[in-house]
């Protein structure tokens, strides 16, 4: 049965290999009471439940497991801490996070013993990402720099646990220090794999961004605009990876003070979320923000009229906007309030509408 279990779950029939793991696991029970091996084929059955998504149950049985291991084989196993590091995982997709914490710490104590690089750094990057989930990021921050260390050696490993750093120290509001971290993962990166794979170019865009959070807006542009030309070579512009970087760089025109381009890129960057179905919120309320920076509360109501047009009044997302928007406007001058409240009766007439809708509509097509 339990062979049999194995083939079906390789098979993908995981309901089937989860009854027969559970009937193989019974009977060798009942024989031999419950062992190493009635431990190894639980092991099966929790992977398997956590795979259709019934976490709680293989949570307990993950537990029973670990007590299994630690009784047969010590609590210096490599084994046990294989038990603790799965019963961890589970831990924390069932809400157990003090819990996930003190299985994971534990796995950790006893692979530094065992000196497994590998299994070392994995529980390092689990710690750290209970506290990053957390917000604690200056907790997470030491488990991902010894995890850097752990890794010198082997580049991929290396280059994974810099890029998981770097990310941590912008939470830190640390550029200074993820800067390099990014340099050193995109020169790996770039040996191995190419500068026009997908992994590089999600780096270098990484680092064209801090580059903006760093205030060196004409370096961040220049990044920009290479991940941009690398990436349309490889994929063309219809993707949602592109009108990410021309949002980007709509951002940092924006803050040189070039709204014409950054109007420009942000448009672009609109139609191709239009034409893929994509949530064009983020796009509008910058493109709002730019014309009331501008002085222009006119554009910005066109372009609040085009939200409302995309989102429509039953949408999930048209109250967020709305209330986005209104606290635009109100930070804004009365007069642009008071264009606000207008622009909302303008709603129910169609009349006054219209001209704003076939201007859009237009846009879409090309036509303007």
């Amino acid at each position: 049965m339990f062979n049999l279990g194995c083939a079906y779950e390789e098979l993908g029939y995981l309901e089937r290999a989860a009854a027969m793991y559970s009937d193989s696991a019974s009977r060798l029970s009942l024989v031999e009471g419950e062992n190493l091996t009635f431990a190894e084929r639980i092991n099966n059955l929790a992977a398997v439940l956590i795979r259709l998504g019934l976490v709680e149950p293989a949570f307990f049985m993950l537990g029973n497991v670990a007590a299994i291991r630690r009784r047969e084989l010590g609590v210096h196993s490599p084994k046990y801490a294989d038990s603790l590091y799965n019963l961890a995982n589970a831990a924390a997709d069932v809400g157990r996070r003090k819990d996930s914490l003190s299985y994971h710490t534990e796995a950790l104590r006893i692979r530094q013993n065992e000196g497994h690089t590998k299994d070392i750094i994995h529980s390092l990057h689990s710690i750290a990402f209970l506290h990053e989930s957390a917000a604690e990021y200056e907790k997470a921050v030491p488990y991902a720099e010894t995890a850097v260390k752990h890794s010198i050696g082997d580049d991929r490993a290396y280059a994974e646990s810099c890029n998981y750093l770097a990310g941590l120290y912008e939470n830190c509001n640390k550029f200074e220090a993820a800067l390099p971290l990014y340099e050193q993962v995109l020169e790996i990166t770039n040996e191995t794999v190419g500068s026009e794979h997908s992994a590089y170019l999600n780096i270098a865009l990484r680092r064209a961004h801090l580059l903006s959070l760093m205030n060196r807006p004409h370096e961040a542009l220049v990044a920009h605009e290479d991940v941009c030309s690398a990436f349309t070579r490889v994929s063309g512009t219809r993707h949602i990876f592109y009108a990410n970087c021309l949002r980007g760089m709509a951002m940092i025109h924006k803050n040189l003070k070039n709204p014409d381009r950054a109007e420009e890129l942000i448009l672009e960057a609109m139609k191709i979320r239009r034409v893929m179905y994509e949530d064009i919120t983020l796009d509008i309320t910058f493109l709002i923000h730019l014309h009331l920076q501008e002085n222009n509360p006119v554009k910005a109501l066109e372009a609040l009229i085009y939200a409302l047009m995309c989102s429509g009044n039953n949408s999930p997302e048209f109250s967020e906007l709305l209330d986005t928007l209104v606290d635009l406007f109100s930070k804004n001058k009365t007069s642009a309030t008071v264009e606000f409240i207008n622009s909302m009766e303008m709603l129910n007439d169609k009349e006054k509408l219209r001209p704003i809708i076939d201007k859009w509509e237009n846009w879409e097509k090309g036509n303007v």
